[in-house]
């Protein structure tokens, strides 16, 4: 197939010119906003060109101990100004897969731990004053501590003991359910195996005390608990309001540092400090005024002119800021996939080519300088692995080749053959049938996937079709399976390779591309199943080859890189690469 160089090329410097003319264009809806992408790290909007606000605050000094600030260094109004991006689709902690929303679910509840700017699990950090291990390493009694919900209801080991079995509840069908599968007891009640939540490891011996059984032991249990489908709920109000609980204001409690004291949707969302909060003397900030802005031009020109206190650069303003910008690679990955259960996606061969045909590595270096690393395999960079070494070190950097790496016009061309042999149908049929393509909405989204649409066309010579729609509509199209092409991203809800990997075992509801594999499951219940550490990161590695370089079951394609414009006045914003990326707790503004 005869790629049309010239006509890619004139895209791409399309794209770049729509990026640069600042009046053009709607902009990427994630490029300036506050957290689209990581803050409990689950499904994400398919972006990954650094236009996240999360980033490394450097070396600059943070301290926990703000109740010692003096106050004369202090400004008179703390009141913290960014941008959203996108109105938060669920607020629902043992309900929410995204992590526009977990941005908020973080500031307004509090679950056993509450991670700082370490990122160590640390006891009294949280609701849980301090816990103990038994010696097979497989329950846990933690002891809380005296805390109030916003309305001065007690906050009560009852009040996880009904959350956490909430999240494995079948009727309340949770994606997030498979992050409680290690509890006792808890993946056989979620697939009605049982029928008595009795029988689920979690207890609550007493107002003050919760006890938790595990199947068998897990090293990244702690570390967990820090997500959101562990922090609690209340029973009575979730009875009281149904299906609405939690989509309003006032139709929710608070045990965190902030409630929300104002929400017009689609327009704003407002935290007040909880002076009900166990810790509210940490809390300097009076309020976090949340804009939902979807034009990243817009919202830069709202940094410019005071209305936001922090922005991530869109990739068209890199060279006016790039002494200003701190950078930061997260544990996120971004990918494509087929749904595999739609008419031409059960082909490995076919899912490999539409990886190999693209350019990723021309597409990031003419949009953001090259700062968005291009992804070729699944779990990204950091990620902790064994004798000193990440996993991505033990794995290998690169599990396929693309057309920017060597990957030739009849290396494409075999794939197509061996892709109409799979799906019994000729090459033909693949090449006469639209492929619909679903993409975010908004000029960035368009011209992005009109550059792919242009390197499928000319490199495998297949139609492809683009749809838009907004985020939380993608969302509920990916969820049903009514989707053919698409794009998403995940960030790690703990620092462990497993919190990627599980995402595609058979029957983890966050697996939207429907491809499952036996021998992948094998090897992660192998991984699961053992307490040796080179065993199980191996069994993984094992796993990871399975689901890229054999079956290519999805298209990595770009590990998130952030970038961050910060005022110098905004101190102490917890910005972790996985779980907590732009926690406020302990955040304040200094006299400006």
């Amino acid at each position: 197939m005869k790629k049309n160089k010239l006509l890619i090329f004139l895209l791409i410097f399309a794209l770049v010119a729509s990026l640069t003319l600042a009046a053009c264009g709607e902009g990427d809806e994630d490029e300036a906003k506050d957290d689209g992408t990581t803050e409990d790290e689950n499904k994400q909007d398919d972006v990954a060109d650094g236009e996240q606000d999360e980033a490394d605050e450097g070396t600059e000094e943070f301290t926990t101990d703000t109740e010692n600030i003096s106050e004369d260094i202090l400004d008179e109004e703390q009141v913290l100004r960014v941008n959203l991006g996108e109105e938060p689709p669920c607020l629902d902690p043992q309900l929410n897969t995204d992590s526009t929303s977990g941005t908020i679910i973080n500031d307004m509840l509090e679950g056993l731990i509450r991670l700082d700017h370490t990122g160590t699990v640390k006891e009294d950090s949280g609701i849980a004053v301090d816990w103990k291990i038994s010696e097979d390493g497989k329950e846990y009694t933690f002891n809380l501590r005296e805390a109030q919900w916003s309305d001065g209801e007690p906050v009560t080991a009852g009040d996880f003991e009904f959350a956490w079995r909430r999240a494995v509840d079948p009727k309340l069908a949770s994606d997030y359910a498979v992050m409680l599968y290690n509890i006792k007891n808890a993946e056989e009640y979620f697939k009605g195996e049982i029928t008595d939540p009795e029988q689920i490891g979690v207890k609550a011996v007493d107002d003050k005390t919760l006890k938790v059984t595990l199947d068998k032991p897990d090293p990244a249990f702690l570390s967990k608990l820090q997500h959101y489908t562990f922090f609690p709920s209340r029973k009575d109000l979730v009875e009281q309001y149904g299906d609405k609980y939690a989509s309003e204001p006032d139709y929710m409690a608070y045990n965190g540092p902030f409630y929300i004291s104002d929400w017009r949707h689609g327009s704003k969302v407002v935290l007040s400090k909880n002076d009900k909060y166990w810790d509210s003397q940490s809390v300097l900030l009076d309020k976090v005024e949340f804009s939902i802005v979807k034009e990243s031009n817009t919202a830069v020109g709202m940094y410019e002119t005071g209305e936001l206190d922090y922005i991530g650069v869109p990739s068209q303003f890199i060279d006016k800021y790039k002494d200003e910008i701190k950078l930061l690679t997260g544990g996120s990955c971004y990918y494509r996939f087929i749904n595999v259960d739609s008419e031409y996606g059960n082909s490995p061969s076919f899912r490999k080519a539409l990886r190999m045909a693209v350019d990723e590595q021309k597409i990031s270096k003419a949009l953001s300088k090259g700062m968005s690393p291009v992804a070729y395999a699944w779990v990204p960079p950091g990620i902790p692995g064994y004798g000193g070494e990440t996993f991505r070190e033990i794995a290998g950097e690169k599990l396929f080749e693309t057309v920017a790496t060597g990957a030739t016009e009849e290396d494409l061309e075999a794939l197509m053959d061996a892709a109409a042999e799979e799906l019994g149908v000729s090459k033909e049929d693949l090449r006469s049938h639209q492929f619909k393509y679903l993409t975010g909405q908004g000029d960035y989204y368009v011209k992005h996937s009109q550059v792919y649409q242009q390197m499928w066309t000319d490199n495998l010579g297949i139609n492809i079709k683009v749809d838009q729609a907004t985020w939380k509509v993608r969302l509920d199209q990916m969820s049903k399976g009514d989707f053919e092409l698409t794009a998403s991203g995940w960030g790690g809800d703990y620092n462990d390779p497993m919190t990627f990997m599980d995402l595609f075992e058979t029957g983890n509801n966050n697996n939207d591309t429907r491809w499952n594999s036996a021998e992948y499951d094998k090897l992660i219940q192998k991984a699961k199943n053992t307490t040796d550490a080179k065993e199980r990161i191996d069994a993984m590695v094992e796993a990871e080859k399975i689901l890229i370089s054999d079956e290519m079951a999805i298209q990595p394609y770009s590990y998130r890189a952030s970038r961050l414009l910060q005022r110098p006045y905004v101190k102490n914003i917890v910005r972790l690469p996985l779980q907590v990326t732009s926690g406020k707790k302990w955040a304040y503004i200094l006299e400006h």
